[in-house]
């Protein structure tokens, strides 16, 4: 699925090789995006590996206060941008704090998506039925971006398909 939106998904190390991971999926679907890795003692993360374009506008999806939401209205106000979104991967309060932490980031704006079904994620637990898995954030964020509600129903797909498989994986051998 090739996008005119740049997709970085930041990575907590930790995730890389859970089968609940959601980024991964995200990589491996989208020809224009990248996994940057965080939380490496030896190697930290830093805000100049997104390698941010000045014909792109970065927007960081995650719900903090004061973040806009992805509508009509955000996109009529953007048109003809072209956007570098930028995604953190890792439990909650890991992406939570990971914003606040990384000066690099604190120019750019936060955005959401808006409100919508719940999120179909049966892979982890949360405590919030309105909380997303990272590729559901992205799929809902790139329908709006790319003015594209068809690539958000192809994308939401090929989630189902991997849930199903993983949930019927792990559960092969209980009988």
């Amino acid at each position: 699925m090739k996008t005119k939106t740049r997709v970085s998904i930041i990575m907590h190390h930790r995730e890389t090789h859970l089968t609940s991971n959601t980024a991964n999926l995200a990589k491996l679907s989208l020809p224009n995006s990248e996994i940057l890795l965080r939380g490496l003692p030896d190697k930290p993360f830093s805000a100049e590996s997104l390698k941010l374009n000045s014909d792109e506008t970065p927007i960081y999806l995650f719900p903090h206060e004061g973040a806009i939401e992805l509508n009509p209205a955000f996109m009529e106000k953007n048109k003809d941008k072209k956007f570098h979104l930028i995604v953190p991967d890792g439990t909650w309060s890991q992406a939570v704090k990971f914003y606040r932490r990384e000066e690099g980031l604190a120019g750019i704006q936060c955005v959401m998506v808006p409100p919508g079904a719940p999120g179909r994620y049966k892979l982890r637990k949360s405590s919030d039925e309105n909380r997303l898995s990272t590729f559901e954030a992205i799929s809902r964020a790139l329908g709006i971006l790319e003015e594209s509600p068809e690539l958000q129903n192809e994308m939401e797909q090929i989630f189902d398909t991997m849930v199903e498989r993983v949930v019927r994986g792990r559960t092969a051998f209980e009988n």
